[in-house]
């Protein structure tokens, strides 16, 4: 199988977007359990549902990706989602984060790697109820998101010095 050809841009998205779960390792390095539960401010989420809420986010992205990835042209309905509601009811709250790492690896390792090796992958579209947007749109979104949720992780650590 012959990898695809990505310009120098797309090859430093791919690497972004691949290393994120790693940035959240980092982000969340030498956290004790109770520190995963400081929040910003009061009815702010804490370190540790604003890392399910990537992850959860993250299987929602993975599936359109993969959509998107393969080409059906059908048109995909978003389901409504609260993160709220997903929060409280996946008991994000008590829940410990390592699984979701990892999930969040595989997640991310998977489609950089279907990014790297499919003809065009970047620049295939998803046909939603809105209209479209490429892979590329795409990765942009999903890393746009995840990484502004680890920054909210170090705004936390700074904001109680952990």
């Amino acid at each position: 199988m012959n990898p695809a050809i990505l310009s120098n841009e797309d090859h430093e998205l791919i690497k972004r977007y691949k290393i994120a779960p790693m940035k959240l390792e980092e982000a969340l390095s030498n956290l004790s359990d109770l520190e995963l539960n400081q929040k910003r401010a009061e009815g702010k989420w804490s370190i540790r549902e604003i890392t399910h809420h990537i992850i959860e986010c993250d299987l929602n992205y993975f599936h359109i990706n993969r959509f998107a990835l393969a080409g059906s042209e059908q048109t995909y309905i978003f389901n409504d989602f609260d993160p709220h509601i997903w929060n409280k009811n996946l008991e994000h709250l008590q829940r410990p984060v390592q699984l979701e790492i990892q999930l969040f690896k595989l997640i991310r390792e998977y489609i950089s790697y279907l990014c790297m090796i499919l003809p065009n992958a970047l620049d295939r579209e998803l046909v939603h109820q809105d209209g479209r947007a490429t892979i590329r749109d795409a990765i942009n979104h999903d890393n746009l998101h995840a990484y502004h949720h680890i920054d909210q992780i170090y705004e936390i650590r700074k904001i109680h010095d952990i």
